[in-house]
């Protein structure tokens, strides 16, 4: 694939602010105290309830984070329920989304495997002139592979990075999928920050379908995150800010770029609801996109 000069400096912007983190990386708080040794533990030899580390959920966010679930045990992410609309090209689309699990299989002490399945979806798309409905469709949506590595941090310290490459499996019914494989990698990275504040930083490059042709294209993600624990409401809520950004090389795929807001609540210790909102900063973002949900750890 030749990549265009955009992509190019794209690309080299995102491995440089990479460069500049962990050269910067910060000295993790329990340095003097050596992580706990995990080794032995596999699927078939589960990690013991009393050694597993953190309760990690990735919502309510679109970025990852770098821990995985501890060998042996499952964890499952799903909303509730999901609202998006958008309003692109002189036509707009609401979609619902329910029941659409994340379920992540500790493999080792570092490796887990997840499975995202895209849930029961409602489309419809209605032109902004007529109100005549252009195209719609129902059923469940696309299956994604991942598998996550991590790198470092997954058991202490305040800085931890993991690599996730992940496949797209087109199994959506018609109308709500383009049919195609697709795939990309991700690099999510975590710094703990003074007073408890929580840094995530992501970066991923995705090789997606064109728009209106069968040809490939590269697909640029950026996305900031920056959490803090609510604790003069609750000791158990957390709230987090999100940027994120989609910019690619196919002409006819407008760049995304949106503003996230998530609330955590943690009910149990290894179950946690969550609610979001999130908003597109430009007239090609999905405009709105409300949701709820919950994660829960086996």
């Amino acid at each position: 694939m030749v990549l265009s000069s955009k992509t190019r400096l794209l690309l080299g912007c995102s491995v440089g602010l990479l460069v500049s983190l962990l050269g910067a990386q910060p000295a993790r708080a329990d340095d003097s105290a050596p992580a706990p040794d995990k080794s032995a533990y596999s699927l078939f030899n589960p990690t013991p309830t009393d050694a597993m580390r953190a309760f990690e959920p990735e919502r309510p966010a679109k970025i990852l984070n770098p821990f995985t679930v501890d060998a042996g045990h499952f964890q499952i992410e799903s909303d509730f329920l999901s609202y998006t609309h958008a309003n692109v090209a002189g036509a707009g689309t609401t979609q619902f989304e329910t029941t659409d699990p994340t379920i992540k299989l500790g493999l080792t002490s570092s490796i887990d495997l997840e499975l995202d399945f895209y849930g029961y979806l409602t489309s419809a798309t209605h032109s902004n002139q007529t109100g005549g409905l252009i195209a719609n469709g129902h059923g469940f949506g696309d299956t994604i592979i991942k598998t996550k590595i991590n790198l470092v941090g997954n058991d202490g310290g305040d800085f931890a990075m993991a690599l996730v490459p992940f496949v797209k499996a087109p199994s959506a019914a018609p109308g709500l999928g383009n049919g195609v494989v697709e795939g990309g990698v991700a690099l999510p990275m975590q710094i703990n920050l003074p007073s408890d504040f929580v840094l995530a930083l992501q970066t991923e490059y995705d090789v997606l379908k064109n728009a209106n042709d069968s040809q490939r294209y590269a697909n640029l993600v950026n996305i900031a995150n920056l959490s803090h624990s609510l604790s003069f409401i609750s000791k158990d809520l957390s709230a987090s800010v999100e940027f994120f950004s989609a910019v690619g090389t196919d002409p006819f795929t407008p760049a995304e770029y949106t503003l996230d807001l998530g609330l955590a609540y943690l009910i149990r210790p290894n179950v946690q609801l969550d609610a979001g909102a999130n908003f597109g900063l430009t007239r090609a973002s999905p405009g709105l996109n409300l949701y709820t949900g919950v994660t829960t750890r086996f």
